[in-house]
């Protein structure tokens, strides 16, 4: 070939190339992908399925997760997890248990303290309603003294007094002062036979020996242990003087032995 024929078969080939480069291409990719599969067919670990897919088929010695007898070590991990899940629940489930026991356990207890103190609350209350109707009747008792204070009634210590106006037998003597929620005075110590002497009147006083003749009790019934007795006396005139009176001298040992039916005045006492 001539030089000018050279190049003239140059440029041909190069017009050639560049119309027909998309058909060079296409075969060039055929050509590679037909080589790659010769080479995948040749490599006893790779496969190619019935829809063209190629995946790669490993042996299971030595795959991770696959021991040497070909089980999956993964599948036995996940067993082991399950039991150590199972064992931690029942023991979650039996801390529980006791938990719930314990707490049904003070949960009686509670109910029983609370019955107790309610009980006790119940018999509280009763004795404060008990005591608040005590309160009151004392109030009423004492209301109702002070209102007799300006009807003839003295407060001393710890005692209500009434001075009778008018004369009357031992027996109706006491039988007024009854009437009025006392009693004929019980002389207890120095400090009241000196406000009764003070009162300057003969006076019957809550003492007798009508029961057996010398022993002499107060009208509630207890034994005569303090007196103040005039001298010579009590002397039961004529056998027949069996209650007590103050008589009136400004002597604190005054006190007289007389005939019951004598009418005197009278002294009655409330205590407060």
């Amino acid at each position: 070939y001539t030089e000018s024929q050279i190049k003239q078969s140059k440029m041909e080939m190069s017009e050639y190339i560049y119309g027909n480069v998309d058909i060079i291409l296409d075969e060039n990719r055929n050509r590679r992908a037909e080589s790659e599969n010769d080479h995948i067919y040749d490599d006893p670990h790779m496969s190619q399925d019935s829809g063209g897919n190629i995946w790669e088929e490993v042996p299971s010695m030595g795959r991770p997760g696959v021991d040497s007898s070909g089980m999956d070590i993964s599948g036995r991990r996940s067993s082991r997890q399950a039991t150590v899940c199972w064992v931690l629940l029942c023991v979650l489930l039996l801390n529980m248990t006791k938990e719930k026991n314990q707490l049904k356990t003070s949960y009686t207890n509670l109910i029983k303290e609370r019955d107790q103190l309610e009980t006790s609350y119940n018999n509280l209350t009763k004795e404060r309603n008990q005591i608040k109707r005590e309160r009151d009747e004392l109030q009423k008792i004492f209301s109702a003294f002070k209102q007799a204070g300006t009807e003839g009634w003295t407060p001393f210590q710890s005692s209500w007094y009434y001075i009778s106006s008018e004369v009357k037998s031992w027996e109706h003597s006491r039988q007024d002062c009854m009437n009025r929620g006392a009693d004929l005075v019980i002389i207890n110590n120095i400090r009241e036979q000196t406000f009764l002497t003070k009162l300057k009147k003969s006076l019957w006083i809550g003492l007798t020996d009508k029961d057996i003749e010398g022993t002499w009790k107060w009208v509630d019934g207890t034994p005569l242990t303090t007196a103040y007795w005039m001298t010579k006396q009590p002397d039961n005139f004529k056998e027949e003087e069996h209650c007590g009176e103050i008589h009136n001298n400004n002597n604190v040992l005054n006190w007289n032995d007389m005939l019951c039916a004598t009418k005197l005045n009278w002294i009655c006492e409330q205590e407060t």
